[in-house]
């Protein structure tokens, strides 16, 4: 079973001097935690992902999931404020992690 912590927040869209914009939502940056069995049953680790959660104005959700990315936390603590300083959203998680980790 995972674990997730909230990360960052970022909206995007929202600009305070034009109410008109109705294609604002949210992101949501999650640090996920899960443990993964190696090659002994009784040797498990703890390995680190992400998850992205994007809420739009209509109530419609979309969200991206990725386990086990690293073990360490603070290297995906890192990754998860690329991705929130570059806006990245769910449908485009796969491509950027594909392109920052080289897979």
């Amino acid at each position: 079973m995972a674990n997730r912590m909230l990360e960052k927040c970022v909206s995007v869209g929202a600009n305070p001097g034009y109410p008109e914009c109705v294609n604002r939502f949210d992101l949501e940056y999650y640090l996920v935690e899960s443990e993964m069995e190696l090659d002994d049953p009784g040797n498990v680790r703890k390995v680190y992902g992400i998850e992205i959660v994007k809420r739009m104005d209509d109530g419609s959700v979309e969200n991206g999931r990725f386990e086990g990315i690293y073990a360490d936390k603070g290297r995906t603590r890192e990754l998860i404020a690329i991705m929130a300083a570059n806006t990245v959203t769910p449908v485009s998680l796969p491509y950027i992690l594909d392109d920052l980790l080289g897979e």
